[in-house]
């Protein structure tokens, strides 16, 4: 319920943004963007990175961050939001949002169930009258009953991400705010995701804000778009879009020419039953990561792998970077295993191994200039040569030279920070990169550049790479081998190529008509 007595203006604009401008320091970051958005209705904000599309979202729930300094107005139902602190606010209009990162909207000490009764209590609803499990099934979430139970760290990326959209519509809003909430998402669930949104927003009178540089899909949800360029806005029906050109795929490399430099031999891992202990309760099945799992990568191998939300590919990733340990099975790089000893005594490993993460943002230290955080692992792992020679040739490579190098990460676009993650891992010229969605939160222009880059990279340093990605577009473009998971198995491994035009198992096969790539496979046979 609306906490105002009074009720909003039929036919008023819900939202209405009026020469927004936002400046940090002496930069203008936003120039008099307009925007508008009535109630039921949906329109995209699109643009590409850096263009200020999560800036102007911030000015809308009164969130800009401190250094920074709005002017011009932004009214919810006639209330200037930006003259009226948080605090204050008569909440006349209920407002959700659902971010990139789930990582930094859920509490990881929290079960999933607490928070989502503590969302609808926040919006002014009996969490008894709300049914949570059907919120989450609504989401695609196969097992609603566990994933009440569970912390958000239990959950993969993509039942994180659902998770906080079941979230934001269990509490009814008024608004929506969804800023990227499909990047992070495979093929299937991100098709799913959006059957969600236009389902839900069919059935009531939720106005949603759409922020992203996905043009089908704001296709698909929105009857007009804003679009952001250098900090202006321009209105115009949502623009068709080509796909994103694929790069050449490279020749296959001959695994079998050269020693494997990574090999997992039958990985298992069970996590224990996440539910909370109580005593008059039998503990729960456990929940099996990973089944059996076999991969090797050759020297300068690139290998993709891909798989449904939940399939285990982060529990894979853990223990491929020594953060966790397997229940049985073992990982070698170089024939050397990479668990156990001392930290001091795995420094090989850390240099050989370096991880581009899918949210820099999340990985960088924001008090540290992007200089100074390239030039980190250098002095960490004890690496020889001329430090600041090494710094200046990664920062080169990746584009960030002159200003951008002296900035920090909160100063960095999306794009730009990837870049920088990508020197910080390439300095210190590793022989393996582990790639976790580098280019998933990405416009389509910067996902080429970024793409460009890993293939400049690893072509001019001879390192391997082991990407996980939902975008099958990309592992074309960059690997030559593809790898599956399902369930916590390898269902299918094969030349890229191949699986891609006949893949074998019916979760590939989803995963390819999913991505728009059209198999050669019979329906019926799937």
């Amino acid at each position: 319920m609306l906490s105002d007595a009074r009720e909003i203006v039929a036919g008023e604009p819900l939202l209405s943004v009026r020469d927004l401008t936002v400046s940090i320091g002496t930069r203008d970051v936003l120039r008099a963007v307009d925007l508008e958005v009535r109630r039921g209705e949906r329109v995209a904000l699109l643009g590409a990175s850096g263009a200020g599309k999560s800036l102007t979202a911030a000015a809308v729930l009164g969130r800009l961050p401190a250094v920074a300094a709005g002017r011009g107005g932004v009214e919810l139902a006639g209330e200037d939001v930006l003259a009226v602190p948080a605090a204050r606010r008569s909440r006349r209009v209920r407002i959700t949002a659902v971010g990139q990162d789930s990582r930094v909207a859920l509490n990881p000490l929290v079960p999933v169930g607490v928070q989502l009764r503590a969302a609808v209590r926040a919006a002014g609803l009996d969490p008894s009258g709300v049914d949570l499990a059907g919120e989450l099934s609504a989401t695609g979430l196969a097992d609603p009953g566990h994933v009440l139970a569970a912390l958000p760290g239990e959950l993969s990326g993509g039942q994180r991400q659902r998770v906080q959209l079941a979230m934001a519509l269990a509490g009814r809003p008024d608004l929506l705010i969804a800023d990227e909430p499909t990047s992070a998402l495979d093929p299937v669930n991100r098709r799913r995701v959006l059957d969600v949104l236009a389902a839900r927003l069919t059935d009531s009178s939720t106005a949603l804000l759409f922020i992203s540089h996905d043009v089908p899909a704001a296709q698909e949800l929105c009857s007009r778009s804003v679009h952001l360029a250098e900090g202006r806005s321009r209105s115009a029906p949502p623009a068709r879009e080509t796909r994103h050109a694929r790069a050449a795929v490279r020749p296959p490399d001959d695994p079998a020419e050269r020693e494997p430099l990574l090999r997992a031999c039958d990985l298992h891992r069970v996590h224990p039953d996440p539910r909370p202990w109580r005593p008059w309760r039998r503990a729960g099945e456990p929940i099996r990561a990973l089944r059996g799992v076999e991969l090797d990568l050759g020297c300068g191998e690139r290998v993709g792998l891909a798989g449904p939300s939940g399939a285990g590919k982060s529990s894979l990733l853990r223990i491929l970077l020594g953060l966790d340990r397997p229940d049985r099975g073992t990982v070698t790089v170089d024939g050397r295993e990479i668990s156990g000893g001392r930290a001091r005594d795995r420094r090989w490993f850390r240099r050989a191994v370096q991880y581009i993460p899918q949210d820099p943002a999340g990985s960088l230290n924001p008090r540290m200039t992007i200089r100074a955080l390239v030039a980190e692992p250098l002095r960490r792992l004890g690496v020889p040569g001329d430090h600041a020679d090494a710094v200046r040739a990664a920062l080169d490579r990746v584009g960030l030279t002159g200003e951008l190098a002296d900035r920090r990460p909160g100063e960095l676009s999306g794009g730009q920070a990837q870049r920088a993650a990508l020197a910080r891992a390439l300095v210190v010229r590793p022989r393996l990169l582990l790639a976790d969605e580098p280019v998933g939160g990405l416009d389509p222009a910067l996902r080429d550049q970024v793409v460009h880059l890993l293939d400049e990279a690893c072509t001019a340093t001879g390192a391997g790479l082991l990407l996980v990605a939902h975008d099958l577009d990309v592992v074309g473009s960059l690997c030559s081998r593809l790898v599956v998971l399902d369930a916590g198995r390898v269902v299918e491994d094969g030349p890229t190529a191949e699986v891609l035009s006949r893949p074998v198992h019916p979760v590939t096969a989803e995963l390819v008509r999913a991505a728009g790539l059209d198999p050669r496979v019979p329906a019926g046979d799937i």
